[in-house]
């Protein structure tokens, strides 16, 4: 999912001031051991602002010149952005637990999802014959909205199968 401008320029404020605290924090410490003398608290934070500004530097030119050799990285497609999204709400606001889903069959999730795929658009509310589920949780909501959920629940079903490979009961 993309990052928002202001969380990015956050974090990008959170990394400079910690870069410049231990900047200044390791002058103050070690540049009194390797010249034998204190160094000044304003010389100290002149230097530490220097390499802030030096740091900053570098890593934008740097992003530039990867950016200019192709070294970027893929970017996600709305469409895969929105199965993420669904993913995450059917966790956090659906309360869908990592936990929830293990205990479902192998398959389950899948099928639910390769249900959505199969009906997605559709008008009926009849509940399709593969549906693993009661009735009352069939809920097609038009066809791009069917489809990221069945991507959803499919990718629920990829995690679910991964942590039971990682405990040794690749069910």
């Amino acid at each position: 999912m993309k990052q928002s401008r202001s969380i990015s320029l956050l974090k990008s404020v959170i990394s400079t001031a910690v870069g410049f605290s231990l900047s200044l924090l390791l002058q103050w410490l070690i540049l009194p051991v390797l010249i034998g003398a204190p160094v000044p608290l304003h010389a100290n934070l002149a230097f530490a602002a220097i390499m802030t500004a030096v740091s900053i530097a570098r890593g934008y030119v740097l992003e530039r010149c990867f950016e200019a050799m192709g070294w970027r990285q893929r970017k996600l497609s709305p469409f895969m952005q929105a199965v993420i999204a669904e993913r995450f709400r059917q966790i956090d606001q659906e309360g869908w637990s990592l936990d929830h889903d293990d205990k479902h069959d192998r398959g389950e999730l899948g099928l639910a999802g390769a249900t959505y795929l199969i009906h997605a658009g559709t008008e009926s509310r009849t509940v399709p014959s593969l549906w693993p589920w009661d009735g009352s949780w069939w809920k097609p909501q038009g066809r791009r909205r069917d489809l990221v959920r069945a991507g959803a629940l499919l990718v629920a079903e990829g995690e679910r199968f991964d942590r039971a490979r990682n405990r040794g009961r690749g069910r």
